[in-house]
Formats: structure tokens, sequence, C-alpha cells
């Protein structure tokens, strides 16, 4: 048997290196380019359109992400997703602890890129962090997150997991929740719907000296962590997606 041949793939699926790859990368894109859009926008629009235009970035990323890595890893790119796939027993334990690791270095490398890009006009906004609004408590703060990311995952459920759904759609229908959960959530927390994103901007703040995004991460760790389990076991127990 030659070399070339003891070389060659048994098949077309990704090999776990590029999984990881693809998670780091997808993550990395999605918590640089969104919380850029926060300071950008901020200071050109008025809050209606900067809400807006805040909600439109993110839901492109992501629905770009998806069609760009979507055949590779799925493209979670966020703790929620992994974790409620995991609960439902849609992922296995071994992967869901390499995404998780993967997503987690994307964020990080993100929030220094986040600092390096914007390190002075980024400090008004905290580089994008999300924080809870006037008036919520952070308590508040975990539950509207909660819900949030659970039309999250249960879109995802629905569109991407569920192979009755029609093909070729989950891109754009997953970019659209996620646009949506920002134009209603914006303002009452953020609508960060996954603990990397937040970690991102609040890592460039705490470089800049600004520590509050840091000290209330445990509001963006549990609320989405949360909802995404209930939005994958809602849509499970309710539908039983064909496998």
């Amino acid at each position: 048997m030659s070399s070339q041949a003891t070389q060659t793939p048994k098949s077309n699926e990704p090999t776990v290196l590029q999984r990881f790859l693809a998670e780091v990368f997808g993550t990395w894109a999605l918590t640089f380019f969104g919380p850029a859009s926060v300071i950008i926008y901020k200071s050109l629009f008025n809050w209606t359109g900067f809400l807006f235009a805040v909600g439109a970035v993110f839901g492109f990323i992501v629905m770009i992400l998806i069609y760009i890595l979507g055949h590779i890893s799925g493209t979670h790119i966020n703790p929620s997703v992994t974790i409620g796939l995991l609960a439902v027993r849609r992922f296995s334990a071994r992967l869901a602890g390499i995404y998780i690791t993967a997503q987690i270095i994307g964020a990080i490398i993100a929030g220094l890129f986040l600092y390096a890009f914007y390190p002075i006009l980024g400090k008004a906004v905290y580089f994008g962090s999300t924080l809870p609004g006037s008036g919520i408590s952070p308590a508040e703060a975990v539950g509207i997150e909660a819900f949030l990311t659970m039309w999250l995952v249960f879109t995802i459920m629905g569109v991407a997991v569920d192979k009755r759904a029609p093909q070729g759609w989950a891109g754009f229908i997953i970019g659209m929740i996620v646009a949506v959960d920002i134009w209603v959530g914006g303002p009452l927390t953020g609508s960060s719907l996954n603990f990397a994103r937040s970690l991102g901007p609040a890592i460039a703040s705490a470089i800049a000296g600004e520590y509050l995004p840091l000290e209330l991460i445990w509001v963006y760790l549990i609320g989405p962590i949360l909802g995404g389990i209930i939005g994958a076991a809602l849509y499970e127990y309710m539908f039983r997606p064909a496998r």
C-alpha cells in the first residue's frame, strides 16, 4: 500500500482540528465585528438607529458564518448552543469540551483585537460590552437573557438540527432571530445570548482599566446557558426532531 493511499481520508468529514479552528475563527469574527459595530454606531446614530444597525450587523455576521463554516463545525460559536445541544443528547460531551474551549479562545482573541483597533473610542461603550440597562437588576438580566437565548436555540433546533426543516434557510433564519433578539432585548441587557460574545469586550475593557463588564460577566454566563438548555429541551420534547 502506498504512502499516498495511507494518508487519504476515508471520508469528507471534517477533522476535530478543523472543527476546533472553525469555532475559534467563527467566535472571533462574531465577537469582533458585532461589538465593533456597537463602538462605531454609538457615536453616529440616535438610539433607534443605533439599535437597528447593531442588530443587523450581528444578524448578518451570524448568517455569513453559518454559510461559511456550517459544514465544518455546525457554526455553534456560542457555548449556549453547544451546551443546549449537549443537554438533549444532540452533541457529544467530548466535542462539547473542544468547542467551548475554542469559543473561549476566539472570544479572548476578539477582545485583544477590539482593544487594538479602538483603544480610545471603545472605552466610551466598554468596547461593546453587554450590561444590564437602566433599572434592570442583575437577577432580572439573567432572566431576560435566558428568555432571549431560549428563542435562539429553539430556532436553531427547528431549522438546523431537525432534519425535516427546509434545506438552505438555516443561516438566514438564525441570523434573523439574532437580530430580532437584539432589537427587542438590546436596551434591557444588551442581548448577549452568548457568554463568549460578552467575554471578549469585557476583556478589552479590563485591559483598558474598566472592570464593570467583568464584574457582571456571570449574568451572561448563567442566563444564556440556562436559556440554551431550555430552548433545546422545549423543541426536543415538544416536536421530537427527526434524527
